[in-house]
């Protein structure tokens, strides 16, 4: 039995496309696709013998990211490889720091994609150059957040508490972690989504895909 893959994506011809050919590698075992974030929360519900979730960031219900933050909280074991087209170092450095083990763009082919699933599959990380065909991106650091901080105005421990709230700890979690009271948290989260002008977590991680 080969390797388990659940495709999440809302582009029907392309997946069609990726499930052929997953069919033509015995290494790997096409079991499902679905096709909002929504539904894969159902299906890992139900099925729990997927070993990689080859997800897309823009889909209706439910966006890629804030799967991966719910997997990361909740299917920390299961591995997760985003292909998307939304190909930029904001998107790419957001889904590293919510659990993703591999980024690659729709725009690659299909080598770089084999390439990625087994890197991802025997454990490893994958996240390509954005513009590249291969390989691994390092040295980035927060960037999304100081993409954040640059753009409106956030201090550092708002940029930080922003980085928790994505990975959907809660108050307490966050006030523990960061040694503050969870009152002061509450503050810094009302003033970090006036800033933003969001009004959650979905409308923060909609800025951060950009």
């Amino acid at each position: 039995m080969g390797v388990s893959v659940l495709l999440a994506d809302d582009h029907r011809l392309f997946t069609l496309g990726i499930e052929r050919v997953l069919e033509k590698h015995p290494e790997f075992q096409w079991i499902g696709t679905v096709e909002n974030g929504k539904e894969v929360l159902l299906f890992l519900e139900k099925n729990q013998q997927v070993d990689i979730l080859v997800l897309d960031l823009n889909m209706p219900l439910m966006c890629g990211m804030e799967v991966l933050s719910h997997l990361n909280t909740n299917y920390p074991g299961l591995k997760k490889l985003v292909l998307s087209s939304e190909h930029t170092p904001t998107a790419l450095e957001a889904c590293k720091t919510l659990g993703a083990n591999g980024f690659i763009g729709k725009d690659s082919c299909f080598d770089s994609f084999r390439e990625a699933l087994d890197t991802v599959a025997r454990g490893g990380e994958y996240f390509q150059p954005v513009g590249g065909q291969g390989g691994s991106i390092v040295g980035l650091g927060n960037c999304p957040f100081q993409k954040l901080k640059s753009e409106f105005g956030l201090s550092e421990r708002e940029a930080e508490i922003t980085r928790l709230i994505m990975q959907q700890l809660e108050t307490k979690q966050i006030a523990d972690q960061l040694q503050l009271s969870p009152l002061t948290v509450k503050t810094h989260r009302k003033n970090i989504f006036s800033k933003l002008k969001v009004h959650n977590v979905a409308g923060l991680m909609g800025l951060l895909k950009v």
